[in-house]
């Protein structure tokens, strides 16, 4: 999700929304999905941190999350760069 947010950051991800009885599908944009997920996993962490069985998978996907953004750069295709007079 990390290197999905650093590659496209202006996509839009469809997404089914239920509130309550109202259920809709519409596009939200990446970064906010994202960013509610990351959240989520942060409160997610802070909650099971104080148990027995503690919160290993969370802090996987915020390791995750982190290493994907700050390597997806390096996993691209170089671009290719077209001269003038082609």
């Amino acid at each position: 999700m990390g290197a999905f947010l650093v590659t496209y950051p202006r996509d839009k991800i469809r997404t089914v929304l239920i509130i309550f009885v109202f259920v809709r599908v519409t596009f939200i944009p990446a970064a906010l999905l994202i960013g509610v997920w990351f959240v989520l996993q942060l409160v997610s962490v802070g909650t099971v941190a104080t148990a027995q069985t503690g919160g290993v998978a969370y802090v996987a996907h915020i390791g995750g999350m982190v290493f994907g953004a700050l390597t997806a750069r390096f996993f691209e295709a170089p671009r290719r760069v077209v001269a003038q007079g082609e």
